[in-house]
């Protein structure tokens, strides 16, 4: 129609404020339609369809069954990932886990609530017995969906009610994953996130420092953008289901071996190497069966993962960790950064903190779901409030 033109790629992109590649996942995902300009092979796209879906397309959304495609919460410029337009790496350096949290929810910063287990009643999951050989992941879904099922109040979707629910609902479920060590003390009362965290990963002693690396761990995790896992906690919270449920269908995509699951292949790929001399030789026969290496590029970047970059870079400054392994995993960045010039992700990083400071299996998911809760509850109230559109 001569009122509704075809547009290119590149001008595809321009209109919506997002990269080329970005227009092509959307088509891959079923979102955009792609149209082909006769006698040529490329891609064209109606002006229509790219204004409704800058609009979030609301008139064919009726009752607001569909999420938005657009978010203020984060988003990617020039090699840099923003929390509402601050730097995240900025962010992981200057605030806690918690204080990030209250930048993504609210947009402010300051000290935020205390965030201690059993803060209000009803805030720990019903107790089930499940075996040794349970994933952190799996104890954390269990939770989440025993702590909803507790709580009557669940259905309030008021701003003020689905930030008092996370608030309760993360240190809970750390309470959902058992100590490491039963002689280790307990963290202080007033002890951060991350501090009450460690010794449910790792019978390792934690100290200010490793606590601290925790937390930045956590930071730069909690959200990037409309991943996989956040685009189907907006389809959760855009039909109404309750933070609990958005919480519960965020790990349950996580857990998928190419999201947030990638770091268990890292982190036993790391422990199969062990230490440096080891390096080739498992990575070779890692490739000769056909598997393809875990925790390497990620596409959003067009250089390096700036947040593997910094998570690194403190881990192997780490002077007390066993310095055999921290030469491991220097060794499989430097050889793949040579043979195929690709550069570590977050969830080479968290295997990598898992597999240095003698982590539980699976606690690379863990820490990866925890503070993605975080960036799943910004995207629910963007849902919610309608603030998106």
């Amino acid at each position: 129609m001569e009122d509704d033109p075809l547009l290119t790629a590149d001008e595809a992109a321009e209109l919506l404020g997002v990269r080329r590649q970005t227009i092509y996942a959307y088509v891959s995902r079923g979102q955009l339609q792609r149209h082909s300009e006769p006698g040529t092979r490329q891609s064209r796209f109606r002006q229509s369809d790219l204004d409704a879906m800058a609009k979030g397309d609301r008139a064919r959304q009726p009752g607001r069954s569909s999420p938005s495609n657009r978010t203020a919460v984060t988003s990617i410029v020039g090699g840099r990932l923003l929390y509402r337009e601050r730097d995240a790496v900025d962010i992981a350096g200057a605030l806690s886990f918690e204080q990030a949290a209250e930048w993504l929810w609210r947009a402010h910063e300051g000290a935020a609530p205390a965030w201690r287990p059993s803060a209000r009643p009803g805030s720990e999951a019903p107790a089930l017995p499940l075996p040794d050989q349970c994933l952190p992941l799996d104890r954390l879904k269990i939770a989440a969906a025993g702590l909803g099922a507790v709580d009557p109040l669940r259905y309030d979707l008021s701003p003020h009610a689905v930030l008092a629910v996370a608030r309760s609902l993360l240190p809970a479920l750390v309470l959902a994953l058992p100590a490491q060590s039963d002689g280790a003390p307990p963290p202080a009362a007033d002890a951060g996130f991350a501090a009450a965290l460690w010794p449910r990963l790792t019978a390792s002693a934690a100290g200010d420092d490793r606590a601290r690396l925790l937390d930045q761990a956590l930071i730069l995790s909690a959200d990037h953008g409309l991943a996989p896992s956040t685009r189907a906690v907006r389809t959760a919270a855009s039909v109404a289901a309750d933070p609990y449920s958005v919480a519960l269908t965020g790990m349950s995509v996580a857990s998928g071996l190419r999201h947030g699951g990638s770091s268990l292949g890292v982190h036993s790929l790391l422990t199969d190497i062990g230490r440096p001399d080891r390096v080739e030789a498992v990575v070779s026969d890692h490739l000769r069966r056909g598997a393809a290496l875990p925790g390497f590029g990620q596409p959003r970047y067009e250089g390096p993962d700036p947040r593997a970059g910094f998570l690194l870079g403190r881990l192997l400054g780490d002077r007390d960790a066993d310095p055999d392994r921290l030469a491991a995993v220097r060794e499989v960045v430097a050889l793949v950064r040579e043979r195929n010039d690709e550069h570590p992700s977050i969830e080479f990083a968290l295997g990598a903190l898992c597999f240095l400071h003698d982590m539980v299996r699976g606690a690379g998911e863990a820490v990866f779901v925890l503070a993605r809760c975080v960036g799943w509850i910004a995207h629910a109230l963007e849902e919610y409030t309608d603030d998106a559109h």
